[in-house]
C-alpha cells in the first residue's frame, strides 16, 4: 500500500476596497499533484452582500500552468462566491453564503471536473478575487491554504 505525499501551499492575501480586484500568484507547484482541498481563511469578518446580484465578490483558485504574468493558463481548480442570494451566479462553482469568519478557515469549492485539479510541477496557481459592480463587497485579505497530494 502507498500513501500519497500531501503537503499544503500557504499565501498571504493582501486586503483591497470594495471596487478593487486582487490577482497574487503562489510560487510553482512543487511537484505533479492533484488539489484536494482550498481553504480561505479572512483576517476579518466578511459579511455576505444582500442588496442586489450584482454586489459580491468572486474568489477563484487559477493554474496558469507555468505562467501567471502571462496568463496563459485559465482551468479554473476552485471558485465561490460571497453573496447571500438564492439565486445561483453565472459560472459559480460554490457560494460562502451569509459569510465568512475572521480567522476561520472556509472551504473554497473545487471544479467538479476533475482533470482541472491536476497540477504539474512548475505549475503556478493564481488567486484572484474580484468585485462586482462599484458596490462589490471589500477584500479583507487574510490566507489561502492550498493542499495537494502527489501524483
Amino acid at each position: 500500500m502507498t500513501i500519497p505525499y500531501v503537503t499544503r501551499l500557504y499565501m498571504q492575501v493582501s486586503s483591497a476596497g470594495s471596487g478593487v480586484d486582487v490577482s497574487q500568484p503562489f510560487p510553482p507547484a512543487p511537484f505533479a499533484a492533484v488539489v484536494t482541498l482550498v481553504q480561505y481563511v479572512p483576517a476579518q469578518t466578511m459579511a455576505s452582500a444582500t442588496a442586489t446580484a450584482s454586489g459580491f465578490r468572486q474568489f477563484s483558485l487559477y493554474n496558469r500552468q507555468g505562467s501567471a504574468s502571462s496568463g496563459t493558463g485559465t482551468p479554473i481548480i476552485a471558485r465561490a462566491h460571497l453573496t447571500s442570494l438564492s439565486t445561483t451566479l453565472a459560472n459559480t462553482v460554490g457560494q460562502f453564503g451569509a459569510g465568512l469568519l475572521a480567522k476561520v478557515a472556509s472551504t473554497v469549492q473545487l471544479n467538479s471536473v476533475t482533470t482541472s485539479l491536476t497540477v504539474a510541477a512548475g505549475d503556478i496557481l493564481e488567486w484572484e478575487t474580484l468585485h462586482s459592480a462599484t458596490s462589490g463587497v471589500q477584500e479583507v485579505g487574510g490566507e489561502i491554504v492550498v493542499t495537494l497530494s502527489r501524483i
